[in-house]
């Protein structure tokens, strides 16, 4: 399965110090009520509160997560350039911590670790056969392949797209996901110049001689949100993680529903909005998505970056999606 992942990219390539090696990390959890002021609200539209946790250690690099993958064990990435991996603890459905957590750099093909001008990791995918985690890369607008099970978190192969080239340095590939048949998505954070965010379906185009191409398109988020993680719901259709933050209001969160057939060359999404949340909510800087499917049933899991701000908090929540 990892050939159709890295021939996409073949074709379309036409804070704080990190630990130096992959080691455990500990990390403490506590739970968080959906709402703090309202013991009895348990969810807000079509979701449904299924646990959450706020995390915390005492390593410096830990915090900052961008982007969150939950096929069985989970990872994460992290504005510092830091790898994570861990195990969800969960007791009658409903999440309650994590255990076994293993945190290491980000090291370039030569091996050297870096810092957040050239290792604020964004976004991630994992390959359809799970071997590879495919990272993008804001500042240096760069898509690494990192193998996983390896002593170290070490890129394979590194990928600058030519259509990210002019993507804003703070606002490039926030949001990566895979699409069926194993062609990554990317979405920019911002535009330059503003207005829709340019994205691109990696390898998505075959031509008549069999060769493949990027497919690019625009991403029209709520008015002033912008787009940080998306997730498959199923076959047809990409749940896309959006925030916003104002002095006046601050932070919120919503989830937009995307057909995968509006997604076309030089076509702009907008979607349908599914679910909004501010506080009182228990969320924060929301960054990162995931989706699981058990039987009919569908669970969405959210991360937070917490910017490595005393005031933020870095969150792991779970819900249950309501099918229409």
């Amino acid at each position: 399965m990892r050939i159709p992942f890295l021939l996409a990219l073949a074709v379309a390539a036409c804070g704080n110090a990190a630990p130096p090696a992959v080691e455990p990390v500990a990390v403490e959890s506590a739970a968080v009520p959906f709402d703090a002021r309202d013991a009895a609200r348990m969810g807000e539209g079509r979701l449904r509160y299924a646990g959450g946790i706020v995390l915390r250690s005492e390593v410096s690099w830990f915090g900052g997560l961008s982007a969150l993958r939950c096929p069985d064990r989970c990872y994460a990435v992290g504005d510092a350039g830091v790898f994570l991996s861990f195990d969800r603890v969960e007791r009658n459905g409903k999440l309650v911590g994590i255990e076994n957590v293993q945190g290491g750099a980000l090291r370039d093909q030569d091996g050297a670790a870096g810092d957040k001008a050239t290792r604020d990791a964004e976004s991630l995918v994992l390959s359809p056969g799970g071997s590879d985690a495919l990272i993008g890369f804001e500042r240096t607008n760069s898509l690494w392949v990192v193998p996983l099970g390896q002593p170290e978190w070490r890129a394979r192969q590194v990928y600058r797209l030519p259509e990210m080239k002019d993507w804003p340095l703070n606002g490039g590939a926030e949001t990566l996901a895979m699409l069926p048949g194993g062609v990554p998505l990317v979405i920019a954070e911002e535009a330059a110049g503003g207005g829709d965010r340019p994205g691109i379906a990696i390898g998505a185009v075959k031509r008549p001689d069999g060769t493949r191409a990027n497919l690019a398109f625009r991403y029209r988020p709520p008015a002033d949100f912008s787009p940080t993680d998306a997730a498959l719901l199923d076959d047809e259709r990409l749940i896309i993680l959006n925030r916003a933050f104002s002095p006046l209001t601050g932070v919120a969160m919503a989830l937009v529903e995307v057909p995968l057939a509006d997604i076309r060359e030089g076509a702009t999404v907008s979607g349908r909005e599914i679910v909004r949340l501010r506080p009182p909510a228990s969320i924060d800087n929301m960054e990162g998505i995931d989706i699981r499917r058990e039987g009919e049933r569908v669970f969405i899991y959210l991360v937070s970056d917490d910017n490595f701000n005393a005031a933020q908090r870095t969150l792991l929540l779970k819900f249950e999606l309501l099918l229409e």
